[in-house]
């Protein structure tokens, strides 16, 4: 069942059960879910479902209402998915359990009374616009490089350098090619964005071992609400704000992963970011693999 899990807060480590089509959350007893947070309004948010998706609404609360860090316009719904943050007054709450749907690329903000107005569209237009165009060039730029006949390595370096142009946020950027029968890392390309000369890149050892075993993506849009265990006590994690990481799969097998974390900012990472990496880690799997087999052949 759908949860709202409390990480700060009087209530923290507790889970409220999002039971219904439509949820309130606020400081009366007359809410749904009741936070006893007096910096919190009496009816803060509401909680919708459409289409098999959750949508957040700010209810005019005095203090407003944070998605991931950034404020939300009050009376327009913000699509929200797993792990996403809510912050209102003293209390952060982290959405938990939520049904598996397709990943947008785009949130869109709606409203239950009408389907898109005006200003709604020309916000997503604007949103789309701005974001589209980096996302497409990374895109490209890799197809290109399908085409060529680059070495693993070199086909991985150039990938990397690539993240950094699409994903500004970025502080650390790695392609790790996993041995599936060992159960192991066999070969990490990677940078920062420093990009000192000789400095070995370090990362969460205990997220890529977890996308490694769970063949699953993970995303930590800001690290201080995640448990102590979600990215291991290694080196790479000490200063990490916010990460993600994709597995790379091909013929039903997990091949490798790609791997980007911020440690100046959390929420360093958004949801279509998700969805570009994810879209992007099969046709970078297929090239290892043609890399692979060309190398196979010459030796």
């Amino acid at each position: 069942m759908p949860k709202l899990r409390v990480i700060k807060g009087s209530y923290q480590g507790k889970a409220f059960d999002i039971t219904g089509n439509t949820v309130f959350v606020g400081r009366s007893s007359r809410n749904d879910i009741q936070i006893k947070d007096t910096a919190i309004s009496r009816k803060q948010i509401k909680i919708f479902l459409i289409g098999g998706k959750y949508f957040i609404e700010d209810l005019k609360s005095t203090n407003g209402t944070l998605i991931n860090g950034g404020l939300i316009t009050p009376g327009e719904g913000f699509e929200v998915g797993e792990g996403d943050t809510i912050s209102m007054g003293n209390t952060v709450m982290q959405l938990c359990e939520l049904p598996k749907t397709r990943v947008l690329p785009i949130r869109r903000p709606v409203t239950q009374q009408s389907a898109f107005p005006e200003k709604q569209i020309e916000k997503v237009s604007q949103d789309r616009r701005s974001r589209t165009p980096r996302n497409l060039e990374l895109v490209l730029k890799i197809s290109e490089l399908l085409k060529g006949s680059l070495t693993i390595d070199e086909f991985l370096e150039k990938v990397v350098d690539y993240f950094f142009d699409a994903l500004p946020r970025i502080d650390r950027a790695a392609v790790f090619l996993f041995d599936s029968q060992e159960k192991q890392v066999k070969k990490v390309i990677g940078r920062s964005r420093d990009n000192q000369e000789g400095r070995r890149v370090s990362y969460s050892k205990a997220v890529v071992d977890r996308v490694m075993s769970d063949g699953k993506a993970i995303r930590m849009s800001n690290t201080a609400y995640e448990p102590d265990a979600g990215l291991g006590g290694d080196e790479g994690a000490a200063m990490i704000k916010s990460v993600l990481c994709v597995p790379m799969i091909i013929s039903a097998q997990i091949c490798g992963a790609i791997y980007v974390d911020s440690h100046r900012v959390p929420y360093g990472f958004r949801r279509d970011d998700l969805l570009l990496l994810n879209s992007l880690s099969g046709s970078v799997a297929v090239a290892i693999e043609n890399a692979h087999l060309r190398e196979l052949r010459l030796a």
